[in-house]
């Protein structure tokens, strides 16, 4: 098994998932709280359903008490938080507090919240049981990874990533080698997803193969099917994906004017640490290059927040290069319905920073994703004999 690089999807799990759909009619769920916990107010959960829509309850508790039910079409992760009466959370506290939680068709039950090891245990969920097992696997290496990662809060430094990234390849190949002995399990058609940036294309693949047949057809699976036909485009050697988008004036970007031209395809997000760290060094690659016949396309995440993307390129003085957005779409990525203005999902991009090289013929030469733009360098130094 070949690990590349662990891209850890920490944003928002329900914007990172993409539901293809569902072939399988939508069932009850109900799940109950049993428990004596007298200092309980209430309960949330989040999830998404089977049509791909987006789920947040919030139901009260008494005593411990308390129902939550809805509808889903297969097992699912779910988040779930328990908020103690008097309890003020913010944003954060909630993302540390939350707990992951598998629901499956049918009734469960939850006895207790959460014990200190983070485990939840839910009677009727034979799904959650496999998760808390796996989980259990990785613990130890996790808790030295949040620990290294506290104590350099600029933990999405090259330096810092160094420093993590033997843990977090001990981690990946933990969960490789479950993927592979559990082919059966909802936990590894929908964890895997989370680990597309740290496998090969040649280690997913083995794993969608190993998967069962009934497995193939769930959520997890079907995403999973789609990111491996994404990895496939946007490589070296293949025809660079032909677009034309508004820049940020407003007017037409053409990539097939650029044929003649060497030209650099930087996806980058104003929330990507490393992303505003390297603007610098890509500023000084298009002064450098800019008279030899070179350009950048700089492609934004932020399709959701224009203004802060607008903000940042003139704060990073990066208005010198041509700037588009991405063109994501959230809605159309949870229905699975294919979106040919997301360049992101057309170049198969999966973690950020991501630099694509185009040659002037249009054909792909260079694909740089691991954090490190030594490679580029290198290669630009080559083309240009400097």
């Amino acid at each position: 098994m070949k690990i590349k690089k662990l891209t850890i999807l920490s944003a928002c799990l329900f914007i990172a998932m993409k539901c293809l759909g569902q072939n399988n009619p939508e069932k009850p769920f109900t799940l109950q709280g049993a428990m004596s916990s007298p200092r309980l107010d209430s309960v949330s959960i989040e999830y998404i359903d089977g049509q791909g829509k987006y789920i947040h309850q919030v139901v009260p508790a008494a005593d411990g008490k308390f129902t939550i039910s809805g509808t889903i079409s297969q097992p699912s992760f779910s988040f779930l938080l328990f908020k103690h009466k008097g309890e003020i959370l913010s944003k954060r506290d909630v993302e540390i507090k939350r707990n992951l939680v598998y629901i499956e068709p049918g009734n469960m039950v939850i006895n207790k919240e959460a014990d200190v090891q983070g485990y939840v245990y839910v009677k009727g969920s034979k799904t959650q049981d496999e998760w808390n097992e796996l989980k259990g696997k990785t613990q130890a290496l996790q808790a030295t990874v949040d620990s290294l990662s506290e104590l350099n809060p600029a933990s999405h430094g090259v330096g810092n990533r160094s420093v993590l990234a033997p843990y977090q390849a001990k981690i990946a190949d933990i969960y490789y080698k479950y993927f592979l002995s559990h082919p059966n399990s909802d936990v590894s058609s929908d964890r895997v997803m989370y680990f597309t940036g740290a496998f090969s294309l040649d280690s997913l693949k083995t794993i969608y193969r190993n998967f069962s047949p009934a497995i193939k057809e769930s959520t997890g699976a079907r995403r999973l099917a789609a990111v491996i036909k994404s990895r496939e485009v946007g490589i070296p050697g293949t025809e660079a994906f032909q677009f034309t988008v508004k820049n940020r004036e407003g007017k037409d970007l053409d990539l097939a004017n650029f044929k003649g031209k060497y030209v650099l395809l930087d996806f980058w997000a104003t929330w990507c640490i490393p992303c505003r760290a390297s603007m610098p060094h890509i500023i000084s690659l298009y002064q450098k290059y800019k008279t030899k016949n070179f350009d950048i396309i700089a492609i934004g995440d932020d399709d959701k927040n224009v203004t802060n993307w607008s903000a940042a390129i003139d704060k990073d003085g990066t208005g010198m290069f041509h700037q588009t957005l991405r063109g994501a779409n959230m809605e159309m990525a949870r229905k699975g319905t294919p979106n040919p203005r997301d360049l992101g999902e057309q170049y198969g991009v999966r973690s950020l920073p991501t630099k694509i090289l185009v040659d002037p013929s249009g054909k792909i030469i260079g694909r740089f994703d691991d954090g490190s733009d030594d490679d580029l360098d290198k290669m630009l130094t080559t083309i240009f004999k400097l």
